[in-house]
């Protein structure tokens, strides 16, 4: 990142759902290896961050791109389809462009999120990331996140790990 390219991390709006999920597939790509999703996996992201619940932040650069993004909404049982779990946030399509990569916008984000979820009511707030993430469960940890043992694997067949933070950290 450019020493003039100074980054704004701000809520998001409809307008930037495009952008948005293009980053999602950029860091998702460069994560894993493999070509950007397309088509039912964009739509789900979409459906996400248009929901009733939803809120997200984004990280925009000077040229007014946008280079990251975290979202939140209410947590639910049964993996996220049945009834909503009061005062549980669920944070998801946390992504930053990989040229952005160790700036510190990842934490960034999330504190937005999570200040603002705190606003919204929520005490408690949980994520799953990928098993092998290394840089994102260090991300999580550090700003108090606990691994609770909890795996599961995603719909891309990968191993997923669960963090919850109960209290908010000032980190």
């Amino acid at each position: 990142m450019p020493a003039n390219d100074a980054v704004t991390v701000r809520p998001g709006t409809a307008t930037d759902i495009a952008e948005a999920l293009t980053i999602l597939g950029a860091a998702d790509a460069q994560r894993s290896g493999r070509l950007p999703h397309a088509g039912e996996s964009r739509g789900r992201g979409r459906r996400r961050l248009t929901g009733p619940d939803t809120f997200f932040f984004v990280a925009e650069n000077a040229a007014t791109h946008l280079v990251g993004l975290a979202a939140g909404m209410s947590g639910r049982e049964e993996g996220g389809a049945g009834q909503t779990i009061p005062g549980l946030c669920h944070i998801s399509m946390v992504a930053v462009h990989p040229e952005y990569w160790g700036k510190g916008l990842g934490k960034r984000l999330i504190r937005a999120l999570l200040a603002d979820g705190r606003n919204r009511g929520y005490d408690r707030f949980q994520l799953f990331t990928h098993a092998d993430n290394a840089r994102a469960r260090r991300l999580y940890e550090g700003l108090g996140f606990t691994f609770t043992g909890q795996t599961a694997v995603s719909d891309e067949g990968e191993n997923i790990v669960h963090y919850l933070q109960v209290s908010f950290a000032a980190s």
